[in-house]
């Protein structure tokens, strides 16, 4: 009768301790998402999974600093009426895009960018297994001196705008 309940409260200790290592769920796609994702679609991309959501929000002076910078270096709308505002990122893993090439798993990171239900911009970064650095692509997988042929001097403008 012991030996019983022993085997009955050490199985209750196993499937306790295998709950606890499960995957957490998947996130679901909220209105933003859903939007998020056909505007991925109608570029061409095909989404292989939603990665969930975060806010972030900037100030004037963070358009000096990484990673700010790095993000709105990259967009083709200006920070200006941003500034401020609670920003929400909507992020995708997606295939079909310029970056897949980049790193070994072919396929590449977008985050969508979008204040009151409007898209504003994004970025995008190589899918790797080893972690990256370096500055972000645009969504569509642009640097900022693509966008910016005359970089230097769109670098020094941007610095004496915002440092204001």
């Amino acid at each position: 009768m012991m030996w019983k309940r022993v085997g009955m409260i050490l199985a209750v200790f196993l499937l306790a301790a295998c709950s606890n290592e499960s995957e957490q769920p998947a996130p679901t796609l909220g209105a933003d998402a859903k939007v998020a994702k056909a505007y991925l679609e109608e570029q061409g991309y095909d989404v292989v999974s939603y990665k969930g959501n975060r806010m972030s929000s900037f100030e004037k002076a963070d358009l000096l600093e990484l990673p700010t910078q790095s993000t709105w270096q990259v967009q083709m709308t200006p920070p200006d009426d941003y500034i401020g505002r609670d920003i929400r990122h909507e992020n995708f893993i997606v295939r079909n895009h310029p970056l897949d090439e980049v790193a070994e798993l072919g396929q590449t990171n977008v985050s969508v960018m979008m204040v009151d239900g409007e898209i504003i911009g994004g970025t995008s970064y190589p899918d790797s297994a080893e972690p990256l650095t370096g500055a972000s692509y645009s969504l569509d997988g642009k640097t900022a001196e693509e966008l910016h042929p005359d970089y230097m001097e769109w670098r020094s403008e941007w610095e004496a705008k915002y440092s204001e």
